[in-house]
């Protein structure tokens, strides 16, 4: 299992892996996805914060989606999916997501995998503030 995999780096003083591992094992990033996210600013916090990260792996193993609940939520939802993400649990979130709320926008970054928010933040903040003031 990934996280138990993800926990042994951590202990051996590894974190920096334990990331790699988790952006090519769980989000599905290519290798140059992943060296693109180690160069960007949030790196040295996503390397602090990766305990955060086997704890919620963890918990969705034992989560289950209910679309009958989701469809009584009636705040607006803003969804925001890159056209090129590998993660085929993503995907399917997303379009789950999609299908149960009843109040949602989809956004799609065409051309963008799933860290839209790093690659393109100008054009990822004009697509959330565009939403927020709509409301």
């Amino acid at each position: 299992m990934t996280a138990d995999r993800m926990a042994q780096l951590i202990e051996s003083g590894k974190r920096e892996e334990a990331v790699q591992l988790f952006l090519s094992d769980v989000v599905k990033m290519s290798p140059k996805e992943v060296e693109s996210v180690k160069i960007g600013p949030a790196w040295a916090s996503r390397v602090a914060g990766i305990d955060i990260q086997i704890r919620e792996i963890r918990a969705l193993t034992k989560y289950r989606f209910d679309a009958r609940r989701m469809r009584k939520l009636k705040t607006a939802t803003l969804l925001l999916a890159g056209s090129d993400t590998a993660s085929p649990q993503l995907k399917q979130a997303i379009a789950s997501l999609t299908e149960a709320l009843p109040n949602q926008t989809l956004f799609v970054f065409e051309g963008e995998g799933h860290n839209a928010m790093d690659n393109i933040p100008q054009r990822f903040a004009e697509v959330v503030m565009n939403f927020l003031q709509r409301q």
